[in-house]
């Protein structure tokens, strides 16, 4: 049987979660203890040693990530988040693969959550989680592009100039002039890119590097730094031109 804690400060969300759980895994979890805040969750960790930890983002005395900074790459459980966030961050936490569940929490959510933690029965991948707190923290200068042809190119970000679907397949344009293709759909660089006000999608199948922007036209062209001309789509227009006012001094 998996030992788990819960660490939650609030009651309705643990009492929720609590009774989901013993709905549905009795005999495959066990809930073992609970906190409410970083101390008190650090010291349950240390003190019963779970299996699984059920972790409340926003928690009392700070949040869930304070926890897992105390512990530093010594992690010997797993991790299931819970979050409120609907953001970049929850964008964030799905392209690293890390189990979370929405709040308010959906007993047909944390089934399939739980069935696939049950069927791996993973540790928590601290390496992959450092990667994750640079990205949302704006840490991240570089990003690692998968290669069509295996292995990973290291791209500084202020060296990508633009991105373009190419299919199912991404395509990045950089200041060397180079282009690299990619098995990763354009999606996936829109989210992970999207806590940055540096890239900004104007079309379906364009990622723009806003700092590459040279001169936007009244048609909607934007050229860029290397002389290429890209199109706004008329239903990125606006959001457009108030990123570009962000990231540059503007007078109206």
């Amino acid at each position: 049987m998996v030992k788990a804690v819960i660490i939650e400060d609030e009651v309705h969300a643990f009492n929720r979660l609590n009774t989901i759980l013993k709905n549905n895994f009795q005999s495959e979890i066990e809930i073992i203890g609970s906190a409410d805040g970083v101390k008190s969750g650090v010291k349950i960790i240390e003190d019963l040693k779970p299996s699984l930890v059920f972790m409340d983002i926003q928690i009392n005395e700070g949040t869930g990530f304070d926890i897992l900074d105390y512990f530093n790459g010594q992690a010997t459980f797993e991790i299931i988040f819970t979050t409120g966030l609907i953001d970049y961050k929850e964008k964030a936490m799905d392209y690293f693969a890390f189990y979370y569940l929405n709040k308010p929490i959906q007993e047909t959510q944390l089934i399939a959550v739980i069935n696939k933690y049950l069927s791996r029965k993973t540790r928590f991948d601290m390496e992959s989680y450092l990667a994750f707190k640079h990205q949302i923290n704006g840490e991240n200068k570089t990003v690692a592009i998968p290669s069509t042809h295996g292995g990973y190119q290291i791209l500084e970000l202020k060296n990508i100039i633009y991105c373009e679907a190419d299919g199912s397949y991404t395509k990045f344009y950089t200041t060397d002039n180079k282009e690299l293709l990619t098995s990763h759909n354009l999606a996936r660089f829109d989210e992970l890119f999207s806590q940055s006000s540096a890239f900004y999608r104007i079309h379906r199948s364009v990622l723009i590097n806003m700092k590459h922007v040279k001169e936007y036209l009244p048609d909607g062209t934007v050229i860029l730094t290397n002389k290429m001309k890209v199109n706004v789509s008329i239903r990125s227009r606006a959001g457009f031109i108030r990123m570009m006012k962000l990231t540059n001094y503007s007078i109206d």
